[in-house]
């Protein structure tokens, strides 16, 4: 019994590592998807499967130490079920692209649901936390110096993430959007990376340097047989 609790935590383990790895802003979202739990609990099922199946025809993979038998078959059947559920049988031509039929279709779909529902969930309040953020951020004034350093207050950001942010502040900066929704879709790319936590410290440290000055108020005119404040009344002749 300790070896299929073994094996099932394993197989779990990978799957909510997966899933995480999607969604690194907010990973607590995918607790109340649905598809999330049945993803996580295939992959476990898959992982027990493998082991009854090992334990049944006696695989014991030319370990003869009944010590170490119990746990190679637990290895075998945690890492085994992932590679075999993640294959494809074989690829069929649909249109322009090339889909895999096989084990992974099942997970693909999964996969699938649990970013529409995350993003159902998350879009409204990631809006709104973009907004709150970045208000009275300059696009023009932070698009170097806010990446740079949310990049710097990281330390695993890998090399293929840092290229990607910089390409997609690159294609904002060429766009024909204003300011101000530039800024707003930097704030967006950032938090995907570091979170909305990082971001707004960032943008804390670096508000004298990266928020737009505060326009000064107009003064009205003076109407009609009134003078201008200031101006002192005229003498009497």
């Amino acid at each position: 019994m300790t070896g299929y609790l073994v094996t099932i935590s394993l197989s779990c383990l990978v799957g909510v590592a997966e899933l995480v790895s999607r969604y690194r802003d907010r990973p607590v979202a995918l607790l109340r998807v649905v598809s999330t739990w049945v993803y996580v609990l295939i992959n476990g099922g898959a992982g027990a499967a493998s082991l009854l199946l090992m334990r049944t025809y006696g695989w014991k993979f030319g370990v003869h130490s009944p010590s170490v038998v119990g746990a190679t078959q637990v290895l075998v059947a945690s890492l085994g079920s992932m590679m075999v559920f993640r294959s494809a049988v074989f690829t069929v031509r649909v249109g322009d692209e090339d889909v895999a039929v096989g084990p992974s279709t099942l997970l693909t779909s999964l996969l699938a649901a649990a970013d529409r529902g995350v993003d159902r969930m998350q879009a409204s309040t990631r809006a709104e936390v973009a907004g709150q953020i970045m208000r009275g951020v300059s696009f023009k004034l932070a698009q170097l110096a806010l990446p740079t350093y949310c990049l710097g207050l990281l330390q695993n950001v890998s090399a293929e993430d840092q290229q990607a942010l910089r390409t997609a502040v690159d294609a904002l900066a060429g766009s024909d959007m204003t300011d101000r929704q530039k800024a707003l879709n930097l704030g967006l790319l950032l938090m995907n990376i570091a979170g909305p936590d990082v971001l707004r410290a960032a943008v804390r440290t670096l508000a004298d340097e990266i928020r737009k000055p505060p326009e000064e108020p107009e003064v009205p005119g003076p109407r009609d047989g009134e003078r201008p404040a200031g101006q002192l009344p005229a003498p009497a002749p």
